[in-house]
């Protein structure tokens, strides 16, 4: 067994005076010969902290569900790029702090990689903070009435990731949809977000009261983001119904507060 593996285990475990004093104490337990065992025993102990720190972090985040990317269906909508959707998981996009942004009809497997991506970068031991788009808009509504609205935006500015989940559920008055616009255009030097939405672009600007500030959030939304459209049908209700095919509007006239980089 390799001494220095040992050493290298209870650093990990952030027992630094037992590595630093191994070497010593060793040298006078000769007879012990195996040191497999230890090593063993030590990795197991490193196994169950990541496991708990690992659920911890999920709880903080309130991941809804635990999705990952082995368990999705790719030939049930094989139109989907999973080319994209793999190098998003490889989370280079994190470190950059880009936007992925998942459009297309409910069902097809949004929120499946959002959370999927999610909890890889849980487990990368990033921080993650996940809402649906109608939770953080409660979320800044109640902010604002306790006069906590700082300790929430450095709250969620402290996530590398954003999963903002069913963008377009809800409209905005003018005080939230500036406080929107506020936390989107401080994010891009603090963090990567994904955002899921079903509604059809050319629909994104009448969340806001007015087109100026539907401009300006929409802008920073879409500025270096990675667009994956999520063609096919609904899984949810795979043999049942058939929706109308969904259309992001990239491909049509530019709608007020589309950025004029994705015409």
């Amino acid at each position: 067994m390799n001494v220095e593996t040992i050493k290298t285990q209870l650093r990990k475990l952030k027992l630094s005076t037992a590595a630093a004093e191994f070497d010593e104490v060793a040298a006078r337990h000769k007879a012990a010969v195996s040191l497999h065992w230890v090593s063993e025993l030590l990795e197991r102990e490193i196994d169950k902290r990541r496991e708990r720190s690992l659920e911890k972090r999920i709880a903080r985040c309130v991941l809804p569900e635990i999705r990952t990317l082995e368990e999705f269906d790719w030939q049930f909508n094989p139109k989907i790029d999973r080319e994209k959707i793999e190098e998003l998981s490889k989370l280079e996009f994190v470190k950059s702090n880009q936007i992925g942004l998942f459009l297309g009809k409910p069902g097809t497997g949004k929120t499946h990689m959002a959370l999927a991506i999610g909890l890889l970068a849980l487990k990368a031991d990033l921080r993650v903070y996940c809402a649906s788009a109608k939770m953080l808009a409660y979320e800044i509504t109640l902010a604002r009435a306790k006069n906590t609205l700082d300790a929430l935006f450095k709250k969620i500015l402290s996530a590398d990731l954003w999963i903002i989940d069913n963008w377009g559920v809800v409209s905005m008055g003018r005080e939230i949809a500036e406080e929107v616009f506020d936390l989107f255009d401080r994010r891009k030097y603090n963090s990567a977000m994904i955002l899921t939405s079903n509604r059809d672009l050319k629909e994104w600007n009448e969340l806001f009261p007015d087109p100026v500030l539907a401009n300006a959030t929409i802008d920073r939304m879409f500025d270096r983001a990675e667009v994956v459209v999520f063609e096919g049908q609904s899984y949810r209700l795979k043999g049942r119904i058939e929706l109308p095919d969904f259309k992001t509007g990239i491909e049509t006239r530019r709608p007020v507060g589309f950025p004029r980089s994705l015409e």
